[in-house]
């Protein structure tokens, strides 16, 4: 259970992603908090910053850079999952072709079936950790990997992907949970264009446009 944006132009997010993690009315658990770690990757086509942490978004004073692409994730870990800095989102992961995509998810998806599929241990990672392996597996046609992945979906399967160094930005609503909490919303202001989880809109002077759950989105 997660909050995450990504952002394409000159629209600064960060504010609106640490306010949604602090307080989330839509969030089902009592403590109403995404606190568990929180993390960012902003690019450029000459370069990247990329930033992981295990401190609650609020409590961090990070700035977010602003760059032409920004892919934010704050993190509510799953009961028994692994915490700490290593496991915030957004993952990187290796093409074979040297492209990166840094992927964030907001749901939960089965991890030990997924863990079978690409060789890995399920005690040592995140289901989005082991999921970002599968993705990268597929990424030669990304449509297809996230529609792979649907099969494996718990709750949901809400993803943003940055692609470097083409700065592509994927999206992918997916949910089998709760609408006000799940729904993803498209933002555009002046030059800029992002796609936020529903409690950043709280806000955001910004309106939205809800993406249908399904909707594969590249900008």
């Amino acid at each position: 259970m997660c909050r995450l944006y990504i952002s394409k132009g000159p629209i600064d997010l960060s504010s609106a992603l640490k306010l949604a993690a602090r307080h989330d009315p839509y969030m089902s658990s009592e403590r109403k908090q995404h606190g568990d770690g929180w993390g960012f990757v902003a690019a450029s086509p000459h370069g990247f910053v990329y930033y992981k942490s295990g401190l609650p978004a609020w409590e961090d004073p990070t700035v977010v850079p602003m760059r032409d692409v920004v892919l934010a994730h704050a993190r509510a870990a799953s009961p028994g999952e692994p915490r700490g800095p290593e496991h915030s989102h957004p993952y990187m992961a290796y093409l074979g072709d040297g492209r990166i995509i840094f992927v964030a998810h907001n749901g939960s998806v089965d991890k030990h079936a997924l863990s079978a599929k690409v060789g890995l241990n399920p005690s040592y990672f995140t289901d989005s950790f082991v999921l970002t392996q599968f993705l990268a597996r597929y990424w030669d046609d990304p449509r297809r990997a996230v529609e792979e992945a649907t099969y494996y979906v718990k709750t949901a399967l809400n993803l943003a992907v940055l692609e470097y160094p083409t700065l592509r930005a994927y999206v992918y609503p997916f949910y089998r949970g709760p609408r006000e909490y799940y729904a993803m919303y498209e933002v555009r202001a002046g030059g800029a264009r992002a796609v936020v989880s529903s409690t950043l809109l709280r806000h955001l002077d910004h309106q939205g446009v809800e993406l249908e759950s399904g909707t594969f989105l590249t900008f």
